[in-house]
Parts: structure tokens; C-alpha cells; sequence
């Protein structure tokens, strides 16, 4: 099979709104985004999910995966006309900083979309995001700031470190010309959807179709859930190995929705006198990431 050549990557970072970046550019039809949102095949990282290493169903959606074979990463394209861009939208491409110089030896050419957030914002996402899919325990943002951390990427805790984009930024600005490099601010771009993503579309260099704007923007947002002992027990590997044997992950979805998320209440909002004395913490990797990037992200954030 013949390699593809990736025409862009959406390196992230996590909790930045990748989910939804995805979704609005699958819309245009001058771009290919394969049913796997997330397929990690340049970056090293590992999950605890025995099904993110499985084979990925043709035709079935995959929020992430994590693909070895290249054979399996090339017949994710396998659909893509000619005349569209390919991407890749895998948000560990920022995190493992070894991932830039893989990609400009995969395509020079390849135009980079970086989507950056509040780092505290993101550090408190990236936690409930966690706690309601069972990947924290730990009741409290204080309390998971505290705890030991776990650095492997499908179970990653490393909230605050993952905040620190400098030296994630610095390593595509090391390799590829800048003018191939589009940094998004989630808060603007979130705020004034339709002109930011037909910026982008632009920067890609396709054309704007009038399907993009069809998605919202909370694509991946994250609902309060009740019985959480019982989902937990369901996520188990080996039980869900099970359930997913003789359940389609649509219904999966459907019945997950039904019984287990709970509408009656709204995610707790991030404690201000925490968040304030977060930021402290990232003065000065902003003032660095600003004068690499020429944004000034302290006018931004803080």
C-alpha cells in the first residue's frame, strides 16, 4: 500500500477544543479526516484501554486510537479523494515533543494548527474530564493537583505540566517555517466562530464550504454523571471487551446516556481564588510562549 502524505496536522493541546476543530473541518469538503479523530500513529504514548490498540472498524467512528502499523494508518485515508487535504487531528503530537521533527520528515510541506486554552482552564477541564470517565478518583482539582502523577497518556493527571505549551510549541517552530504554523486561542476562536474557522480554512488553502458551520462547538463536553460506582465497574477492560462483543458503540452511547448521565446538575465551576493562585505558575512560560509565537497570551490570560 502506498504511504499517504498527512497535508496538516491539528497537534492540539488536549482540552483545547481539538473535538470540535475536528468535527467543523470534516464539514468542508475539501478536507479528509478519517473516522478515527485521534489516530497517535507519530507520537509514543500508551493507553490503559485494551481497545484504543485494537483495529479500528471501517466505517465506524473512534474518538482514539493508538495505531503502530502503518498499513493501518494509511487505509484510514483509503476514502480520500485527490484534490482533498488529508489531516491528522491527535493532540498527543504536542504533548511528546519528540513528534515535530517526525512530522517534517513526514511532509515538510505540512501546515501545523496548534489550539491553545488558559492553561488553568485546561489543567481543570482535562481533571473533570477525567473524574466523570473514571480516570481520577480524586474528588476535589486541589486534591488531583496533590496526587502522584501518572504520565501515561490515556490516563495522563499531569493537569498543570501540560499547561506549560512553551517548550510543546518550541519544538514545531524549531522545525517548520513559521508561516506553515497557525496558533489558535480556543477563547477567541470559541467566541467568534465563523471568522476564525474560515481563517483557518484559509490558512489550509482549500475552499469554505457551507456545511462547516453544521457542528456547535461543545462537540467533546463533558456531562455530571450519577451511579459512577456502576460506570466505573462497566469500563473495566475486560467487561467492557464484553459489552462491546454484543453492543454497537452507538448503543452503547445511547443506553451510557440514559442511565448514567445525570442533567440535572452542572459541572462545578473552577474556584477563582484557586485559578488565580495558579496562574503565578505559568507567568513565566507565557511571557516565553508569547515572544516565540509574537501573541501576546499575558493580554489573554491573566
Amino acid at each position: 500500500m502506498k504511504n499517504n502524505i498527512i497535508d496538516f496536522f491539528l497537534v492540539g493541546a488536549a482540552r483545547c477544543g481539538t473535538t470540535s476543530l475536528y468535527n467543523l473541518l470534516k464539514n468542508c469538503e475539501g478536507i479528509f479526516l478519517p473516522s478515527v479523530k485521534e489516530p497517535n500513529f507519530f507520537s509514543d504514548v500508551h493507553s490503559p484501554k485494551a481497545e484504543d490498540y485494537k483495529t479500528p472498524v471501517k466505517g465506524e467512528k473512534h474518538h482514539a486510537k493508538i495505531i503502530n502499523d502503518i498499513d493501518v494508518y494509511n487505509d484510514l485515508y483509503i476514502d480520500a479523494s485527490e484534490n482533498q487535504l488529508k489531516g491528522d487531528t491527535s493532540p498527543s503530537y504536542i504533548w511528546d515533543t519528540n513528534v515535530a521533527q517526525k512530522l517534517f520528515l513526514h511532509n515538510p510541506k505540512a501546515k501545523i494548527i496548534i489550539s491553545l486554552r488558559h492553561p488553568v482552564d485546561r489543567a481543570y477541564s482535562h481533571y473533570i474530564m477525567n473524574y466523570y470517565t473514571g480516570v481520577d478518583n480524586k474528588k476535589s482539582f486541589e486534591l488531583a493537583l496533590e496526587a502522584p502523577k501518572n504520565p501515561v497518556w490515556g490516563s495522563c493527571n499531569e493537569y498543570l505540566k501540560m499547561g506549560l505549551y512553551y517548550n510543546q510549541v518550541k519544538a514545531y517552530y524549531d522545525v517548520f517555517p513559521e508561516d506553515q504554523i497557525k496558533v489558535l486561542i480556543y477563547e477567541d476562536w470559541t467566541n467568534n466562530l465563523e471568522s476564525e474557522i474560515m481563517s483557518l480554512i484559509n490558512f489550509l488553502g482549500t475552499e469554505v464550504s457551507d456545511s462547516v458551520f453544521n457542528d456547535t462547538v461543545e462537540s467533546n463536553k463533558i456531562k455530571p454523571v450519577k451511579k459512577k460506582a456502576i460506570l466505573n465497574f462497566l469500563r473495566q477492560n475486560k467487561i467492557k471487551g464484553v459489552i462491546k462483543n454484543v453492543v454497537s458503540q452507538e448503543r452503547i452511547d445511547t443506553l451510557k446516556a440514559y442511565f448514567f448521565n445525570d442533567n440535572s446538575k452542572e459541572i462545578e465551576k473552577l474556584n477563582p481564588v484557586l485559578k488565580q493562585r495558579l496562574n503565578l505558575k505559568f507567568e513565566d512560560d507565557i511571557q516565553k510562549l508569547s515572544k516565540l509565537t509574537g501573541i501576546n497570551f499575558k493580554e489573554k490570560w491573566i
